[in-house]
């Protein structure tokens, strides 16, 4: 269930639509922000008391300060280690809440644990990373990295995607594109997608739909499109939905759906790319949705399925 809240879905439509708080700095930073924050818990710490935990968070955040910088993959290496630490920490923490002398010591592990993340982000932010660093970090420290049936499946979903390509795009105008977006989904919520053959069926028709949404990216910039917002989200919960029903199976439902948004987010920047490219970005309204849909495949896409 954890894995399912992480990747609802960022529906890149209704952007034009919120304000924009743009990242101040590389956005590999956040990167490394949420990723400490979610290392896999275990219940055994290798610390027999509070005291001697503090006292190795506290070493490892002096050892972290005396560091100037880090490549990419020593980066990853030290974010593997901090969620190991991390998690020996808080679980030995958390065995001695119920005793008030100890309060003391979680106060100070949490201060320690706010230190060390404004250490990482120095680290990250000292040279440049590109976004095949942000792949490589998400990738290499993920929970999941030593699932291997986990990945076996992600890799049999391949060839799905890659098949997506070579669907062509409807040829309609926007206004045409976007009713035919707005009935296809209609229809697939009164059908509903209780099957993995319907949910296949489902995203590789929204992907048609996507793709060719996109192309009218700036003709678009004022048109209300809650309705195709509300539709999507409605649809990909009935697929979890049929899973919790056992109509899909779970891993089906987790696996393709979360390449399906990371597949969405990483479109929906080239189209954005290519845009500013051939200077179709005219207003300052526009700029500002750019800016933030660029910035989506460096804090958005889910290390899950990445």
């Amino acid at each position: 269930m954890k894995s399912e809240r992480k990747i609802k879905g960022v529906d890149v439509i209704s952007y034009f639509k919120q304000q924009s708080i743009l990242a101040k700095g590389i956005a590999v930073c956040f990167a490394i922000f949420i990723l400490a924050s979610c290392g896999k818990n275990t219940d055994d710490s290798m610390f027999q008391t509070s005291e001697s935990a503090v006292n190795a968070y506290r070493t490892y955040l002096s050892d972290m300060r005396s560091m100037e910088t880090l490549s990419t993959e020593h980066l990853i290496e030290a974010i593997n280690g901090w969620q190991a630490l991390r998690d020996s920490v808080f679980v030995r923490i958390a065995k001695d809440t119920a005793n008030c002398i100890h309060a003391n010591y979680e106060s100070e592990i949490r201060g320690l644990h706010d230190s060390l993340r404004i250490e990482f982000t120095r680290l990250a932010l000292e040279k440049s990373r590109t976004f095949a660093d942000v792949l490589l970090i998400k990738e290499k420290t993920s929970q999941y990295r030593q699932d291997t049936e986990l990945a076996q499946a992600v890799t049999d979903a391949e060839s799905f995607f890659r098949s997506l390509d070579s669907v062509a795009p409807c040829h309609g105008n926007a206004k045409q594109t976007v009713s035919a977006y707005q009935s296809f989904l209609a229809n697939t919520l009164k059908s509903g997608i209780d099957s993995k053959d319907k949910m296949l069926a489902f995203i590789q028709e929204e992907d048609r739909l996507f793709r060719s949404f996109l192309s009218h990216l700036p003709e678009l910039a004022d048109a209300d499109l809650s309705a195709i917002t509300r539709d999507t989200e409605k649809c990909c919960l009935s697929v979890f939905q049929s899973a919790e029903d056992g109509k899909i199976s779970y891993r089906d439902a987790l696996i393709y759906t979360a390449r399906r948004t990371n597949r969405r987010i990483i479109l929906n920047a080239l189209a954005c790319r290519n845009d500013i490219n051939q200077g179709n970005v005219k207003t300052e309204a526009q700029a500002r949705a750019y800016v933030w849909m660029l910035l989506q495949p460096y804090v958005a896409l889910d290390g899950f399925s990445v």
